[in-house]
């Protein structure tokens, strides 16, 4: 089966704060796990105003070099 021609599917999400689902989802959270895979946590548009920004990935402990 050929992939050409299909759509991408948008991203559907559901909110943590208001349990709606999103297809606008944005990430307000990272949850880790000692075992196995962690996972993303989404909220809506409207809701994503609630959550602070994450911070940047590389982001320094407050060392320096």
């Amino acid at each position: 089966m050929s992939e050409e021609g299909k759509k991408p599917r948008p991203p559907v999400r559901m909110c943590i704060r208001c349990r709606v689902t999103t297809q606008a989802p944005v990430v307000v959270g990272v949850v880790h796990q000692n075992s196995g895979p962690g996972f993303v946590v989404y909220a809506c548009r409207p809701c994503s105003a609630h959550y602070p920004p994450e911070p940047p990935v590389l982001h320094s402990t407050g060392s320096k070099p």
